[in-house]
């Protein structure tokens, strides 16, 4: 495995092959070796908060995955309305049938 300015770098054969520890081909095409285990699905602010309340909740802030916020204000007549993707999708559905 490269390491440089401390990231960790191996080559796409020896990444599929399971060899990324052993891997020391400079001349092919290198890429980051990601982390072991799951990816983290929460930002940085959801999980000290669930590690202060030792209580698990689901993040919804838009910062981790670009996502809009789930709840807006609408400037009409200043009420919350629901934007996910799945509803907007319905109702797409309806007004095109």
């Amino acid at each position: 495995m490269i390491v440089i300015d401390n990231v960790k770098y191996a080559c796409q054969k020896c990444i599929k092959g399971h060899r990324s520890s052993r891997c020391d081909h400079t001349e092919r095409h290198l890429v980051i070796v990601k982390r072991k285990g799951r990816p983290i699905s929460q930002c940085d602010e959801c999980r000290e908060q669930r590690l202060k309340r030792h209580i698990h909740q689901k993040c919804v802030c838009p910062k981790l995955s670009g996502k809009k916020k789930y709840l807006t204000n609408t400037t009409s007549n200043a009420t919350k309305t629901l934007n996910t993707s799945r509803h907007i999708m319905s109702i797409e559905a309806l007004l095109l049938s």
